[in-house]
């Protein structure tokens, strides 16, 4: 049995010999169909093609005269193929405007073999359209596939074209942007971000399409909400398959901003203490050496001061630890406001602290140290209503030729231990 192909058979890449061709035809003057070769099997059209083709291969009638019907054949002619059929062989100039006016070909419907050639040719251009169908088809499914997927991400994706215009983006760039998907293609940076924003992620893209290859950068970015937050761009260049040349890009967005957080938590953790918030030991040491190495190259004095609090263990054992921490917080705002950049001050451990004076002889370290011990004598710490009278005792040195950080705080605390034995509540200097 002959198989048949009619108007919804899109599914076959070729047409066999034996294939059974409806073919329509139609006729505003009502004149008889002509002759078809076989393999092809007339069917009479009584309406306008206009109003639904039933049929992917249609003759019109267009006589002597190749007057088209009154009709919109370009409409038709998406699902159909109109072969025009003259009862004698028009000039050239006629076939060219019907074709203009919408038919597919132009055939004398007298002349068999002619009228097979344009069967024949409207079959293969059927054919063609059905692979172009399907390719198209499983196109536009692979595009919904790949949104579908991209859209589960909870990272922000978008697409570019070459001039910067965003080409399409996820779910999540659209909670981003605060825009449908539908509002941001078309759209620039400009027309979703901040002008100084916009303006860093113009000239980065720019960057990226022209050098090629692949681009990761921290930036700060605007959310849809007004807050700013820290993201890591993830951006590639794509290229057209054909010439190779970049034609846009791709990107993704990752919030990092609770992790810089806890990065920045992990290292003040790192270099501060927990109790006062001043740098730590470890800190201090660290400092103390970039400012030795500065001191080396300028010919700077250099100088450490060794603070320890007088009789701290009656403040912890009268009032209690709670008032001993507080106590030594206390210490640590007098200390701020006395040292102003570039020195710097630690807790080196229980009530000692260690002071750090760049570009500071011995005689100013000493003035700086008379000022620490009277801002803490004079400025007594209040716990409730309770007064809480504070004293230190200093020991200071300057940091000599070929002398290491840690032998000018020895001897800073020989200083300072002779402060303590001459009565406490003094500045001694090394």
């Amino acid at each position: 049995m002959a198989k048949r192909m009619h108007a919804t058979d899109t599914n076959s890449t070729a047409v066999p010999s034996e294939t059974v061709v409806d073919v329509g035809y139609y006729s505003p003057a009502q004149r008889p169909p002509p002759s078809l070769p076989a393999r092809y099997e007339l069917h009479q059209v009584t309406v306008q093609p206009l109003t639904n083709c039933p049929f992917q291969i249609c003759l019109l009638d267009v006589g002597s005269t190749g007057k088209l019907p009154d009709c919109d054949l370009r409409r038709i002619s998406e699902s159909t193929f109109i072969i025009a059929c003259a009862d004698r062989k028009l000039p050239v100039d006629d076939q060219l405007s019907l074709i203009d006016g919408g038919v597919d070909d132009v055939v004398n419907g007298d002349d068999e073999d002619l009228l097979l050639l344009a069967l024949r040719r409207a079959e293969l251009m059927i054919a063609r359209q059905g692979v172009l169908f399907r390719k198209c088809r499983d196109l536009a499914t692979e595009r919904d596939n790949l949104q579908s997927a991209i859209d589960n991400l909870p990272s922000p994706i978008f697409f570019k074209d070459r001039a910067g215009i965003y080409s399409g983006c996820n779910k999540a760039f659209e909670a981003f942007i605060g825009l449908p998907a539908n509002k941001v293609r078309g759209s620039s940076v400009y027309d979703v971000a901040p002008e100084e924003l916009a303006k860093v992620y113009e000239a980065a893209d720019e960057e990226l399409m022209q050098r090629g290859g692949v681009q990761i950068y921290e930036a700060e970015v605007c959310y849809a909400d007004g807050k700013y937050r820290t993201v890591t761009f993830h951006k590639a260049v794509t290229r057209d398959p054909v010439s190779g040349e970049v034609n846009g890009l791709a990107g993704s967005m990752l919030d990092i901003t609770e992790r810089k957080r806890l990065e920045e938590q992990l290292k003040r953790a790192a270099e501060r203490d927990a109790l006062t918030d001043a740098y730590n030991r470890r800190r201090f040491f660290e400092l103390a050496d970039s400012a030795e190495d500065r001191a080396k190259k300028t010919s700077a004095s250099l100088s450490i001061l060794v603070l320890d609090v007088d009789h701290f263990k009656q403040i912890n054992d009268r009032f209690g630890h709670a008032c001993g921490d507080a106590a030594l917080n206390h210490i640590v705002g007098l200390l701020k406001n006395v040292l102003q950049a570039p020195h710097i001050f630690a807790r080196a451990g229980g009530e000692e602290f260690y002071c750090l004076l760049e570009e500071c002889g011995l005689d100013d370290a000493f003035t700086i140290a008379e000022r620490i011990r009277e801002a803490v004598e004079t400025t007594p710490h209040m716990h409730g209503e309770q007064v809480i009278p504070m004293r230190v005792s200093i020991g200071g040195a300057s940091v000599a030729d070929g002398e290491k950080i840690s032998q000018t705080i020895a001897r800073a605390d020989d200083a300072l231990y002779c402060a303590k034995q001459a009565g406490r509540n003094r500045v001694c200097m090394a």
